[in-house]
């Protein structure tokens, strides 16, 4: 299992969470972030010690 977290546009990390497969991580960042309007907020994966970037939302939101 990995270590992932959420990060909010302002640099402050949200919730930190282990999570079996990277489909469920992603649909963990849609839960936390519940409004896809504000864009910069990101996922980070913990490889090896080392926090690299996973995925962020793009603020789509449909018009």
């Amino acid at each position: 299992m990995a270590k992932y977290r959420v990060i909010d546009p302002r640099g402050t990390v949200v919730e930190t969470k282990e999570i079996p497969s990277a489909d469920d991580a992603h649909a963990w960042l849609v839960d936390v972030r519940a409004d896809n309007s504000e864009l910069g907020w990101r996922m980070e994966v913990d490889e090896d010690g080392t926090w690299a970037f996973f995925d962020d939302t793009e603020g789509a939101t449909e018009k």
